[in-house]
């Protein structure tokens, strides 16, 4: 089981192209990549709501045949995989949100 650390998805170099040099800022997202990088980080965020479901589901699984002692680690890895949901849900509402936004622009 991982959850994604918030510093690996907002990294640190996407703040200092701001603040730098203006002429270099004419880069475009595949040339640096980021079109990339937020497929990463989607995918990540995907897989580990599937990685925490899965732990979940095995840890009920242990709890009904009597296989576990510890009911305090059932507890993490529910509360693990509800955050792990609702980070990936809030992330569909910002891409919706965005796409709406671009949508009606007009272009």
């Amino acid at each position: 089981m991982f959850i994604v650390p918030m510093t690996s998805i907002m990294g640190t170099t996407g703040i200092g192209s701001v603040t730098g040099n203006p002429a270099a800022s004419t880069t475009t997202a595949t040339e640096t990549g980021v079109a990339g990088d937020f497929q990463n980080i989607l995918n990540d965020v995907i897989n580990n709501v599937e990685e925490t479901e899965a732990v979940t589901k095995v840890d009920a699984y242990n709890l009904s045949i009597g296989n576990m002692d510890d009911m305090h680690t059932m507890m993490i890895n529910t509360a693990k995989a509800d955050v792990a949901l609702q980070t990936m849900v809030q992330l569909r509402n910002k891409v919706l949100e965005a796409y709406q936004t671009v949508m009606n622009t007009g272009l």
